[in-house]
This record gives structure tokens, sequence and C-alpha cells, in this order.
């Protein structure tokens, strides 16, 4: 998604809450700052367009297209027309008025208004966020504690070229003749609003922090630091709605009993590599293997350069074309001209094999390393009843916020625990996974297992694992070392997903349960789990003791609650 913001304050704001930033250049010349946002899954193209509608709505055509956006928000300051608004209050525009819209003739001005509105689910979004808004903690950070407490309101927005200081001025009597409903007054949202619209279904919403009162006041009220306060409650109150946001296009169909083949090639050393989307069978080193769809990344490719890294579930084919084993097919790739990626992908992949032998983790089907491509198959479970590959905890995560189900959540916390006995012995070893994710975790009935030892093989390092679940000390400029730790802050993301339906972040209150189904015990276990100090935290053994004490505690839930 696009955040767009006009002024360097508001751009700060936005920017303190992305991590991993690079600096992306479009075409035009344009400069934006790419990162995500820790706990979301949405990558955030931030840039700032300077004043005026007509600003806001060149930077914003080709962001839109270039980043093929999902959704734009605009977010900064602007000035209240409204009373019972005050200073620091979040106002989200309902509507958008271009009030220069019109005809001005001998009989006065009539207006022609321009009007845009944000979807009804956007809307809908924004008035649950403001629900929970309203408590302050629910979207501020713990650092920023303001008295009076900050309000949301949904309301519309008046947007003009022209910097309204005063609310007897000719432009504010117009506004209230012809656009009296208006709550707040900026420059840009009717550029950035117009823009979104001509694609269709990019989704569009301005945040606006109320810095004045849209009167002589302002000078005073901007250097008493008013757009600062303004500027962070709207950013954080975007983050807030970015977390319920979910993306709009559809997803890859379900697959059927026999489930869908992605035809795959085999690397073509003549042209470049070959990407896994393209044929249904890859061929490595006289093995050739059937690649599946699957949710998240079980079919995935990355370019790091000119480095390729490949991933996928797929079933290993016998001479006669039969099938055989499931397994988890890893590959990297990288041109011939260029030299041997560090750390080499293939001594990275020959250690993991070794700890797979010595944790008991998934059997070794295939590893060989030739030319410039290293490749390791590990065992993936399969059902034997529907002959096909088990599923993960992706499929037992709900995507939103939903009713905790204590029979789907004893599972998770069931599967979880058994998780915890690999990472307890991978932690005997010296090594951490660090890389933990759903599906990650393969839902065997007897055991669930991991379906790859993650990042143990690699030496830990600030910034690894860019997803959502990093911890703390995983990002950079932290004075920890990623390590055993990461691992039980990562297992208590998944517990966090399993009860909220997303993934913790700062800027996000402590999950309190809302039902007698969710055990004291397990909401504690979660809070140890998540704590930002990785000294804080509990052992891996600790906490599989706290996971196996309220499995019998959810499994006792009366019916009239399951």
């Amino acid at each position: 998604m696009v955040v767009l913001t006009a002024l360097q304050v508001e751009y700060e704001a936005v920017r303190r809450h992305l991590e991993n930033v690079r600096e992306v250049e479009l075409p035009q010349g344009t400069l934006l700052d790419v990162g995500r946002i820790p706990g979301l899954d949405w990558e955030v193209a931030l840039a700032e367009t300077g004043p005026t509608n007509t600003r806001a709505a060149l930077v914003t055509q080709p962001a839109i297209e270039h980043f093929d956006a999902e959704a734009v928000f605009f977010v900064g300051v602007a000035g209240a027309l409204k009373d019972h608004i005050r200073l620091g209050d979040v106002v989200v525009a309902s509507k958008i008025y271009g009030y220069h819209g019109g005809r001005e003739g001998v009989d006065g001005f009539s207006a022609r208004p321009e009007v845009w509105e944000p979807t009804h689910v956007m809307e809908q979004l924004v008035r649950s966020a403001r629900r929970e808004g309203n408590n302050p903690w629910a979207f501020l950070s713990p650092d920023a504690r303001p008295t009076p407490v900050p309000r949301v309101h949904v309301e519309p927005i008046a947007s003009g070229d022209v910097l309204v200081g005063s609310r007897d001025s000719e432009t504010a009597r117009r506004i209230r003749g012809h656009y009296n409903d208006a709550a707040a007054v900026d420059m840009e949202s009717r550029g950035v609003a117009q823009a979104a619209a001509m694609h269709g279904t990019v989704r569009m919403l301005a945040i606006r922090g109320i810095s004045d009162h849209a009167g002589p006041g302002k000078a005073s009220a901007d250097a008493s630091g008013s757009q600062e306060t303004a500027s962070r409650h709207a950013a954080a109150f975007a983050v807030r709605v970015l977390r319920d946001l979910r993306p709009a296009r559809p997803s890859a169909p379900e697959p059927t009993p026999a489930p869908a083949v992605v035809v795959v090639s085999g690397p073509d050393r003549a042209s470049g590599p070959a990407a896994w989307d393209s044929q249904p069978v890859v061929e490595v080193e006289g093995q050739r293997y059937l690649l599946y769809e699957g949710p998240g990344d079980l079919l995935h490719e990355s370019r790091d350069g000119d480095v390729v890294r490949r991933q996928a579930v797929a079933r290993l084919l016998s001479d006669s074309g039969s099938p055989g084993t499931y397994v988890w097919l890893r590959q990297v790739e990288w041109p011939r001209s260029l030299r041997l990626p560090h750390p080499d992908p293939l001594a990275v992949f020959q250690r993991e094999a070794k700890l797979c032998r010595e944790v008991c983790g998934p059997d070794v089907v295939q590893l060989t390393g030739g030319g410039n491509t290293a490749t390791l198959a590990l065992t993936w479970p399969a059902d034997p009843k529907l002959g096909r590959p088990l599923e993960t905890l992706h499929e037992l995560l709900p995507e939103a916020p939903v009713p905790v189900d204590p029979m789907r959540l004893w599972s998770i916390v069931k599967a979880l625990a058994e998780v915890a006995v690999a990472l307890e012995r991978l932690s005997r070893k010296g090594h951490s996974h660090r890389a933990l994710q759903p599906t990650a975790v393969v839902m065997k009935r007897q055991r669930t297992v991991l379906r790859d030892l993650g990042l143990a093989a690699v030496p830990p390092r600030t910034g690894e694992n860019p997803a959502p679940g990093q911890a703390p000390e995983q990002r950079y400029g932290s004075r920890f070392r990623p390590g055993p730790a990461t691992d039980v802050y990562q297992l208590g993301t998944l517990l966090h997903r399993a009860l909220t339906g997303h993934y913790p972040a700062p800027e996000l209150p402590p999950y309190r349960p809302t039902t007698e189904a969710v055990p004291v015990s397990l909401v504690h276990a979660v809070a140890s789990a998540l704590r930002q100090d990785p000294r804080e935290r509990p052992g891996i053994h600790a906490f599989r003791v706290a996971l196996l004490g309220a499995l019998p505690e959810l499994s006792s839930v009366p019916p009239s609650q399951r």
C-alpha cells in the first residue's frame, strides 16, 4: 500500500512505524521509503508530496501504478472547522469535498460539488477501529500518553488549495455556506482521492490529525508542537486501521482432491533462472519433482540481487512417472558470472542436513550442488487417506478477529507444545530456528513437525527474518543477539494470532481475553513469551510446560462455550 504525507513532520510520524526500509526511485524521480510495519503483512511505500492537491495527485498516480497498490492512505494534519473537535483529535474523511468546484457570476457563487467517499468496507473498518480506538492504548504507543485523550471523528473534510487562516475569510464562509457538514479543511486530500479513483479498485482513506482551528491561532499552535502531536496521532490511527485491512484481490482457488499442480521447468542455464510457476515438473540432478500450489510461502520465489531462492511443496517422481515421497524442496541459484554468494548456499544446506539428522528433524531426500545451483529436499508428511501433503498451521489460524474456538485453540496449543520439543533439541545443540511462521509448522496427526530448521544453519544477524513475527532482537539497531529466546517469542506470536487474528505490534495493547474459554494461564504464557527483552522470556522448556498446563483447561471448557 502507499502512504502519502504533505509535510516533513507528517512523513517522520509515519516513518517511525516502518522497519527494514529501502529507498525506491520512480521513473519520474519521486523518492519513496519502502518498508514494513512489525506484525503486519503489508508492504508500505511512503512519500512526501508537498502541499496542494495538484502536487499530491501528481505523486499519487505514478506511485499507485509503480507498486500496483491496493490501498492509499493520506496521513497528516488538518485544521478543524467545528468547535467540538479538539487539537490532537483525528478526523477520518467520510467524504472529501473539492470545495473550489463551482460557478461564479454576477449573482454570486454557485457550488458544483466534487465529492469522493471511501468504500463501505473501508468506512466500517475505521468505525470498528474507532470503537476500540477511543481507548488511547488501543492505537498509541506507550511513550505517547496525551491528556486529554484524542478522539476519532468520521466526518467530511473540505479540501482546496487555499490555506484557511481565518474563519471569517471568504473561503471559510463559502465552505460553511455550501459544505456546512465539513469538520476539517486541508490542501491535499482531494488530489489523492482523485488519483486513487482513476484506478477503480484502489481503496483510499484520508486520516488527519487536528493541529489548529483554521484561524489566527494557527502559528502559535504550530509553535507549541501541535503539528507533531497531530501527525503522531494520525499515523498511529492509520496503523491501527491497517492492522484490520485485508487484501481485496482474490486469493488462489482452494485445491481440489487432485491438488492443483504448478508446472515447472528446470533452470535454463543459457537464458537464466526459470520461474517455478510456468511448467509442471522440475528436474534437479536427475531427480524429477511435481510441484504443488499452497498458501502463504509454500510456493515462493525471491530475488536478492542476482541470487534466486525458490521453495515449494513437491512430490518425487519415479522413473516410471509414478508419484512417490512428498518433499519440501528448496533451491538457490546464481549466475555463473557471479562470485559464490556468502554464505555458501551448499554449505548452509549441508549444515542443515547434518542438524536434521542430529535433532531428529525431517529426513533428507536430496542434497546436491552443481555449478551455480544448490538444492535441498526434506521429507514432507503425507495424508494417506486424501493422498496429498499434510496441511500446515496456516489453515488453523484465523485471518481476522473471531470468537475463540476452544477445540481449535486446543489443537494449536498442542501442536506448538510439540514443536517446542524440536526447538529444545535444537537449542541443546547451540542453534535456534528464528524463522517460525504458520507454514513452517506441519500438522501431523501423531506429532506436529517442522518443515525445516529455518535459520539454524546460518549465524544470527540483525535484520534477519523480515516477516510478521520478527522478534525485537532480530530488528536493526537491537543490542541483543537472536537465539533460543527468539524461538520462544515467535511461538508467542503464533499463539497471539490464534487468539486475536493478528500478530502483536508495539503500538497495540496487550491481549485481554473476552471469554472464559481462554485460560488465564495461557494468556500469561503468551504475555511472557512476547516480552521485548529476550532475557525476561521463559526458556523453551518452561514455555512448553506452560502450554501443556493449559491443555486440560481448554479440554474442560463446557460444551456451551465450544
